[in-house]
């Protein structure tokens, strides 16, 4: 066993006549034979992969899989790379935050790797940009490609995406990225309101419907 990266290019060499699809699904056929009930996790952040049906015949992988008694996929993530973060099959809640005031979604925007701040756009439900998980450890996590986090701020700053604090064994959650409901966070005693078109922290008012958000 090992832990694999994939160093990616700058620009792909290979030209896909039939478009990325056929990404998609090479990533569909690695999770129907590897991951086993973690593939959730996976279609649950791509919907495109999700609603793919036709991803070709993956007995022989399968049956290579049991010839060679490969151990499931927990045994790896527990055994082999116990220092990743593990994400919730289940999250109590998941999908795009809408502000009931705005009628709007919150969004990360283009190419946030943490430190920007959140913005808010017309909802897609498209997932991307868009999508949240509300974790066990009551974190809001927007874990497409970094494990980024919602992170409460001054009142007077805009509410960044940060980098997750809680990240697997070893560390812990900080209190900045810690929401109830009403997205309050309880460090601060504040809640989360969009005022001016822009995401902030301010005193709780559960009759502001600025301050009312809700996952779609």
């Amino acid at each position: 066993c090992s832990v694999v990266g994939h160093v990616f290019r700058t620009k792909s060499p290979h030209t896909f006549p039939k478009g990325t699809e056929v990404i998609t699904r090479n990533q569909v056929r690695l999770a129907e034979v590897w991951m086993d009930d973690f593939k959730k996790i996976f279609y649950r952040r791509n919907k495109n992969a999700a609603v793919m049906n036709k991803y070709g015949d993956i007995s022989d992988r399968l049956n290579l899989r049991n010839r060679l008694h490969c151990k499931n996929f927990t045994w790896y993530l527990n055994t082999i790379y116990p220092e990743i973060f593990i994400p919730d099959l289940k999250p109590e809640k998941f999908g795009s935050i809408r502000n009931s005031g705005s009628k709007t979604c919150l969004d990360v925007g283009e190419n946030n790797q943490g430190g920007k701040a959140v913005i808010m756009y017309p909802c897609h439900n498209m997932g991307g940009n868009q999508y949240f998980e509300y974790s066990s450890h009551k974190e809001l996590r927007h874990n497409i490609g970094k494990q980024l986090c919602l992170h409460a701020n001054d009142q007077s700053e805009p509410v960044k995406i940060e980098l997750c604090k809680l990240k697997g064994r070893g560390t812990s959650l900080s209190p900045q990225q810690e929401w109830e409901s009403l997205l309050k966070n309880p460090s601060s005693g504040r809640c989360l309101q969009l005022r001016g078109g822009q995401v902030q922290m301010d005193h709780c008012n559960a009759a502001d419907p600025f301050q009312q958000w809700s996952f779609s």
